[in-house]
């Protein structure tokens, strides 16, 4: 059964900024992808409790991206 997030709700994960196992937390946010100029508001992510820094999108906001991504 897949897992399915909620902004607020922890996991851990590693963050590549703090180079450690980290407790995060889950949180909406505007998301720039890379190589491109397109923003994707409101999209829920994975984020370091320590530096605030995005560590990964669930698998649950993929239909989100790739409805930015056609919408161009």
């Amino acid at each position: 059964m897949k897992q399915v997030w909620k902004p607020g709700d922890y996991g851990a994960n590693n963050c590549p900024r703090c180079h450690a196992m980290v407790r995060t937390r889950f949180e909406y946010r505007t998301v720039r992808l890379a190589r491109s100029r397109l923003c994707v508001p409101d999209l829920l992510v994975d984020v370091c409790t320590r530096c605030d820094h995005m560590i990964s999108i669930p698998p649950q906001s993929v239909p989100q991206l790739r409805e930015a991504g056609l919408a161009k």
